[in-house]
């Protein structure tokens, strides 16, 4: 989220700088602002949201998954060594 943070101020940045240094009318300084500075700006800011709920959500999953995963160990090996009691302690 902060890096599309920092990216939306640049675009802004950016976008002002170039609606007031280059010459035109101010329909076409307005269209460079919306086009260059506040367009891009949005997306990045929106998109930087997006992927960090993304990334929250795939970081639980991922707990999730190594929980599962982590019992069905436990339950593995608990199962192999209580089969391998029995067969020692039959021979």
């Amino acid at each position: 989220m902060r890096a599309g943070n920092h990216l939306a101020v640049v675009c802004l940045f950016f976008g002002a700088a170039f609606a007031a240094f280059v010459s035109g009318s101010l329909e076409q300084r307005l269209g460079n602002l919306f086009s260059f500075g506040l367009i891009p700006a949005a997306g990045f800011y929106a998109g930087g949201h997006i992927l960090g709920r993304l990334l929250v959500f795939g970081v639980a999953l991922c707990d999730m998954i190594v929980a599962r995963c982590f019992r069905y160990a436990v339950r593995l090996v608990s199962g192999l060594v209580s089969w391998a009691g029995t067969h020692v302690s039959n021979w």
